[in-house]
């Protein structure tokens, strides 16, 4: 078996749980926190927002790093500073402390760990079935809600917060033996070619670039804007959907318990996504793929707008996580062509501080828009319009021929 495959095994496992205990697991904690610490629930909902605004300083930072040092050594302190962080957690006695640790902590554990590292070690071991292997690993992202929060209520009716958060602090540590054994940073190292073909010779091999870009140098890229507005303008309305779904099904008269299944339904749809857009970019090309996920978020966004029944909800929840699951492989597919070799990590960590004003500007104009017009009509169709806007900005880019040229600076 192609080694690639265990690094597209082990990125599974590790965004499974990265992602799944810093991020999918919060809402779990937002009541007792907030009881505990007598602040209302805005307040208790800051963690993910300082996490995510921390990101534009740290996401740039962990790009760079995972460029210059072996990509093992950075997903290991990713992995150190995940552990303390969810200890410092469980012995928070202010609320700040709270906010202080998920902003400082979280995006090395998201980032460092996670997304950030894993794409890397995938794009240097893959080209001709990029996508397909990026949407294999991230489906631990999209299940590990399904799992974790479940688990962690359990852990948190039976033995509190803390004794969960504690819980939490030690998993990472168990990552730090699985990584320092089977990461591995290019197919070079092994001898081997990307895909898994086996070269005659060494000079076989193209080598990888000596010197990547400067930051600056990639910031100056249209390239780059032009991706990190198309994705920014598809995640636009994807946080608004998933906090304010519940209570928009409500609305529409929907018990909660059976509201929750519009929830349950995106992160289904969204898990399929990850696979069948990774699928779809190898034969269609990551434009033509990116174009029919934004299709899908734009006719599943029509239907929430014209439609009451349940089950119609649902099936347009899961359209939409269809669509919203499969531009996360096809982002980091579209960086890999623009940005080959040493220049992907550091355009991949440059991009995210590009697309967080629009992932957190969703759920408040979301909810502002609800609470001075009673309905969240208006909201859905300004989302609509900025998924019609990804479109517009997409079809403006254009890739190089190959996955190894450099990109146009």
């Amino acid at each position: 078996m192609f080694y690639g495959w265990v690094i597209v095994g082990l990125a599974f496992v590790v965004q499974f749980i990265a992602v799944g205990s810093m991020m999918q697991c919060f809402p779990v904690f937002l009541l007792p926190m907030s009881e505990e610490f007598g602040i209302g629930r805005a307040q208790a909902a800051l963690p993910p927002v300082a996490m995510m605004l921390s990101g534009i300083v740290f996401s740039p930072l962990i790009g760079l790093a995972i460029s210059r040092f072996p990509i093992r050594n950075v997903m290991i302190i990713g992995a150190i500073a995940m552990s303390l962080g969810f200890y410092a957690l469980s012995e928070a006695t202010a609320f700040w402390h709270i906010v202080l640790a998920y902003g400082l902590t979280g995006p090395l554990a998201m980032g460092a760990l996670g997304s950030l590292s894993c794409n890397s070690l995938i794009v240097n071991w893959f080209e001709r079935r990029r996508s397909m292997a990026l949407g294999i690993a991230m489906i631990g992202m999209s299940i590990s809600g399904a799992i974790m929060i479940p688990a962690a209520t359990w852990g948190l009716e039976t033995w509190g917060w803390r004794a969960v958060y504690r819980f939490f602090a030690v998993v990472p540590l168990g990552l730090i033996p699985l990584v320092a054994w089977l990461v591995v940073t290019r197919p070079e190292d092994r001898g081997l070619a990307p895909d898994g073909e086996q070269p005659a010779d060494k000079g076989a091999f193209e080598p990888a670039p000596a010197q990547p870009s400067s930051m600056r140098q990639l910031l100056a890229a249209p390239t780059l804007w032009l991706i990190g507005a198309a994705c920014g303008l598809s995640y636009f309305g994807a946080l608004a959907v998933m906090n304010h779904g519940i209570a928009f099904a409500i609305d529409r008269g929907i018990d909660p318990m059976r509201a929750a299944g519009m929830l349950s339904a995106i992160s289904v749809g969204a898990a399929a996504g990850k696979i069948a857009f990774g699928w779809l970019a190898d034969r269609l090309g990551e434009k033509s793929a990116f174009r029919v996920a934004l299709a899908f978020q734009f006719f599943a966004l029509l239907g929430l707008s014209g439609l009451s029944g349940y089950s119609a909800l649902v099936v347009a929840g899961g359209f939409f996580g269809l669509g919203l699951g499969g531009i996360a492989p096809l982002q980091a597919a579209l960086l890999a062509r623009s940005f080959p070799g040493g220049n992907f990590s550091r355009a991949m960590g440059l991009i995210a501080p590009l697309m967080i004003p629009f992932q957190i500007a969703g759920p408040p104009l979301a909810g502002w828009i609800f609470d001075t017009q009673g309905s969240y009509e208006m909201a859905i169709w300004i989302f609509m319009v900025s998924t019609v806007a990804s479109g517009v900005i997409i079809s403006l880019l254009k890739l190089p021929d190959t996955a190894r040229q450099a990109p146009s600076i």
